[in-house]
């Protein structure tokens, strides 16, 4: 009888280990305790230590001919006399770059400066809209809403969040998600229903507007808990992929107010689309959003490879190399890590001296500096600003959830249901442990 009980104890014991050990696995896998991607193998030491002293050279050089300290801003010349806002995203989005690179210094003191020039971006009547496209007054114009220009910033913005804990970033993101799902099309008489908008008052619908929106709202989703941004993720996600997707895997770039489909293929958009899929990926474990994200980064490594990467503005490049970063991070696949690194060195090695200028070490596209547009130069620079970070060393920040869920957060969440079971598992195996030491 005795030997009865220790044999279904033991038993016991061993269904409730299992149980645990598959817990544990679980958790793991969820993100939650998870190994960080590195460009260590790819990467030699010395080309990282080379490409973090270009990226603060090249900065430094930005800042000593356009930035406008007093201001937060920049010359420009598109949008007038300071930068467009376009620009001015992609400056940020090279700021927060050059903090996540180790041993580059505290780049983080300046988020404050841009944060508190974008200021200048926003609607006079409405400052909890979107931002402008041009410096409003007093200081400008003022000018059209694009969407696009505010998911730029909102990936900026979550990205100096994670990196600081200052939630006035994570505030502020969030007021402007709500904006920019605000661009949703309720129009059905339009070809594929749905989709944001490209910019205020306009009908086209564009991979640039949705695929950064889903990104932003997975991320959202991944910090706050809230069901919401995770919904929008999805919906927008799969607008893009039904209404923009080709047969190879690629994204065309919008569609028109007639119906018409400009399948022009840009990089931004590729990796955008790929990003936002692994996240959602990271967010619910479906494994076909992660094979969404692994055939979309494969078919876009694949062309880009064949020479029409240097067909692509910086810009462009650079969203795409971050954007694929996250694919790669997330899905762990040496293959599509392998062909990201061997690409992205090639054309940042290939292009150092042809896109520069000598004497400044600003990027022209080898033309002359003083025949170039401040906006080009800007947004150019930043943009290689962005890849050198990258090279050495720039690591995407971890979606740390916040401590307090929201009020619209559901209370049980499917990490603290694995926690409770996990509790639960132990507790019985104690309890049995002890039940069987007593009899």
């Amino acid at each position: 009888m005795g030997n009865s009980k220790i044999r279904n104890t033991s038993l016991t014991l061993k269904i409730v280990a299992s149980i645990i050990l598959t817990l544990l696995a679980a958790y793991t896998s969820m993100g939650l305790v998870k190994a960080t991607e590195t460009n260590n193998t790819y990467v030699p030491s010395s080309l990282r230590e080379l490409y973090a002293k270009r990226a603060v050279e090249t900065f430094n050089s930005l800042q000593a001919h356009y930035y406008l300290s007093g201001l937060n801003l920049y010359r420009g010349l598109t949008c007038g006399k300071y930068s467009c806002l376009w620009t001015y995203s992609q400056v940020m989005s090279a700021v927060v770059y050059l903090a996540l690179t180790p041993s580059l210094g505290n780049f983080t003191t300046l988020f404050s400066s841009y944060y508190s020039g974008l200021s200048h971006y926003a609607n006079p009547i409405n400052p909890l809209s979107g931002y402008e496209s041009t410096v409003t007054p007093p200081l400008g114009p003022g000018g059209d809403t694009y969407y696009d220009d505010n998911e730029w910033v909102t990936l900026a913005l979550i990205d100096m969040y994670l990196i600081t804990n200052n939630t006035s970033y994570l505030n502020r993101a969030e007021e402007l998600f709500n904006f920019i799902i605000s661009g949703w099309s309720s129009n059905s008489s339009l070809r594929c229903p749905g989709g944001i908008y490209w910019r205020v008052g306009d009908l086209s619908r564009n991979t640039c507007s949705n695929s950064p929106a889903a990104e932003a709202a997975a991320e959202l989703y991944l910090i706050t808990g809230d069901q919401s941004y995770l919904r929008w993720a999805i919906r927008i996600l799969n607008w893009v992929n039904k209404c923009l997707g080709s047969p190879s895997h690629l994204y065309y770039d919008h569609i028109n107010p007639d119906g018409t489909i400009d399948e022009t293929i840009w990089s931004y958009n590729q990796g955008t689309t790929a990003a936002a899929a692994a996240l959602i990926y990271e967010a619910t474990h479906n494994e076909s959003y992660l094979k969404l994200a692994e055939d979309s980064a494969y078919s876009s490594l694949s062309y880009f490879s064949q020479g029409a990467i240097y067909s692509q503005p910086p810009e462009f490049n650079a969203i795409y190399f971050r954007s694929i970063r996250k694919v790669i991070t997330i899905s762990n696949n040496n293959t599509l890590a392998k062909m990201y690194w061997n690409l992205l060195l090639q054309y940042v090695n290939n292009t150092w001296l042809t896109y520069r200028d000598q004497e400044t070490g600003l990027i022209t596209m080898g033309q002359p500096l003083s025949s170039v547009n401040p906006d080009d130069v800007e947004i150019w620079t930043a943009a290689m600003v962005q890849l050198y970070s990258l090279i050495a060393g720039a690591q995407q920040p971890a979606l740390t959830p916040i401590k307090a869920p929201r009020p619209s957060q559901a209370w049980l969440t499917t990490s603290t249901t694995l926690v409770l079971i996990l509790v639960a598992a132990i507790a019985i195996a104690i309890y049995l442990i002890l039940k069987g030491v007593k009899h």
